[in-house]
């Protein structure tokens, strides 16, 4: 077994010099006038079916932009309002649209919009932009003709001296009433030049595009166009391949398009053919087929052979340079290029392995930094709470203590439990509640609170106890509990992907550098209320979300309002970060 890269080129050499030997004694065995006329047809038959598909697929994309223009809303209103209004800026709109298709296709000519029932036909060139003097005859030749489902032969509606191939297509409202007709009109010569004139290689005598009824659409000869296509000589040409073979002096390729069923027939005289090839037979055959042709195949497959470890090697390193780290090389043989295969696929296990490593330490590390903050709070709600709990008892007696000890004991539970860190808005909201009925007990009911929550914001889930800070500054730093009219609103909604809550309250407002101070320093514990709740849930955010969610601030005389975004999900693990 040969696993060198060197015994392989010796291979491919030695092979090549044994086929090109062997090659040489078979092409003049072979040599005669039926294969020169074989080949030839059959590389012109190559040639025309190249064309024809090429030609397919251009009539087949105007067949598309004719069906997006039919459907083009804009195009629906401007023809709509014209039939309404009769203002003539809409005919220029509908040009301008009109416009904008033709320009989708080189092929295409130009692009009208037939209004029967408006005698007027809009066109896509800069003059005329429309006509508005268009005979009836003209009109129900385009209606007739707009029931086929390929293109059409039809005299050009604008300019009657000249016919051209068109795709037709109804316009229709929005009720199913039709407006009018599109027509995707293609130029008999440009046709010719782009399609058939490259056919003629000098030997061909004629070449002739036919439509499914054997009508001409384009020859040498524009002013066929339209005409029933006769020749005694091949009477049959919609099918594919070399037809009437035994026809002495002329030699008939056909061959019919798939989507517009259009059909290139193309007579070339045998004599013509001939002529040139018997005077270079012999250097043609010995220098082109021997050197070109054939040594050309063994060195391919050869060469593929040898080529085709090593591209597997670049394009797997080219796409693991792009982010796929889990991309591996084939391996087939043990040649260097295997050995440096197998190093490439253990270099990047040990990557992976490296990078599972640094996420799950970067997890414990997040999970350590998420904990620390939650016990950060703990202890300063806590404070707040059980002085709520100590002033109700205080000032309400005994008889209410048992329900404020209950709702102190729900938000202990929410505080202190580690069991799901996110939790739904309602839910969220439930936890509030009962803290807020704590402070108003706390404050005399002194203040109230408004909600204004979207259905579906409340199905959303955002991290535990992310609201009862925010509140907790208005009740503590922003209300005048001296008014009777203090109160705080909150609100949360759903806004494209995000979303949105807000807090605000009408008490004493907030200076810009009390406001940049919270929105910028660091926790600190201090004595007392010591503000780190707002802190907190800035840095939770940016744990969670990263740069996905925020919170602002905005004070006046008014009042404060606080606002918090964040990604609308209504899975708990889908945080950003």
């Amino acid at each position: 077994m040969i696993h060198s890269m060197r015994s392989k080129v010796f291979l491919a050499i030695i092979s090549i010099t044994l086929l090109t030997a062997s090659a040489i004694t078979l092409v003049f065995y072979l040599k005669s006038t039926q294969m020169i006329e074989d080949n030839y047809g059959q590389n012109l038959y190559g040639r025309i079916e190249q064309v024809g598909n090429a030609f397919d697929d251009a009539m087949k994309e105007i067949y598309y932009i004719t069906l997006q223009t039919s459907d083009d809303d804009e195009l629906v209103s401007q023809a709509e309002s014209y039939s309404r209004t009769k203002k003539v800026g809409r005919l220029e709109k509908m040009s301008s649209i009109l416009g904008r298709f033709k320009k989708r296709n080189s092929d295409i000519g130009s692009v009208y919009l037939v209004m029967p029932g408006q005698k007027t036909i809009v066109t896509s060139e800069d003059y005329p932009i429309y006509d508005k003097k268009v005979k009836r005859s003209i009109l129900k030749s385009v209606e007739e003709v707009a029931q086929k489902d390929h293109p059409v032969i039809i005299t050009d509606p604008v300019r009657n001296q000249k016919k051209v191939l068109s795709f037709i297509e109804p316009l229709t409202s929005d009720e199913g009433r039709t407006i009018g007709y599109v027509m995707c009109n293609i130029e008999e010569r440009a046709i010719y030049y782009k399609y058939l004139d490259i056919l003629n290689d000098g030997k061909s005598s004629e070449a002739v595009l036919l439509n499914r009824e054997n009508a001409i659409v384009s020859t040498k000869n524009a002013e066929s166009m339209g005409k029933l296509y006769k020749n005694s000589d091949f009477p049959n040409v919609q099918q594919n391949g070399i037809v009437n073979k035994r026809y002495p002096a002329v030699i008939g390729i056909s061959y019919k398009t798939v989507f517009t069923g259009c059909s290139f027939f193309i007579t070339v005289e045998k004599s013509v053919v001939l002529s040139d090839l018997n005077q270079l037979k012999y250097f043609l055959l010995a220098f082109l087929f021997l050197f070109l042709g054939i040594s050309m195949i063994p060195t391919y497959f050869a060469t593929r052979a040898m080529y085709e470890p090593l591209r597997n090697l670049t394009e797997a390193m080219d796409e693991v340079s792009g982010g796929e780290l889990d991309k591996r090389v084939e391996v087939h043989t043990n040649d260097e290029i295997g050995r440096l295969s197998n190093d490439f696929n253990n270099m990047l296990n040990q990557i992976e392995k490296l990078i599972e490593r640094l996420i799950k330490e970067e997890g414990l590390k997040k999970d350590a930094e998420l904990e620390a903050l939650q016990y950060q709070i703990t202890p300063h709600f806590m404070y707040n709470t059980l002085n709520s709990i100590k002033f109700a008892a205080l000032l309400k007696g005994e008889k209410e203590l048992g329900n404020l000890i209950g709702d102190f004991v729900e938000l202990l539970q929410a505080s202190v439990n580690k069991k799901g860190t996110f939790v739904t808005v309602s839910d969220e909201l439930h936890i509030l509640n009962n803290y807020i009925h704590l402070q108003k007990i706390r404050y005399d009911g002194h203040f109230d609170v408004e909600y204004e929550i979207d259905e579906k914001a409340g199905s959303c889930f955002v991290p535990r106890l992310i609201l009862q800070p925010l509140v907790e500054n208005s009740i503590l730093h922003g209300l005048d509990m001296k008014k009777d009219n203090s109160r705080i609103e909150i609100k949360a909604m759903i806004e494209e992907e995000y979303l949105c809550i807000s807090v605000k309250d009408n008490g004493r407002g907030m200076t810009q550098e009390q406001i940049y101070d919270l929105l910028t320093k660091k926790t600190k514990k201090t004595n007392g209320l010591s503000g780190i709740g707002v802190a907190n849930v800035r840095e939770r955010l940016e744990l969670y979300y990263g740069n996905n969610a925020g919170l602002g601030y905005d004070s006046n005389s008014d009042g404060t309002s606080a606002y918090l975004y964040l990604p609308a999900y209504k899975e708990q693990n889908l945080y950003a970060v």
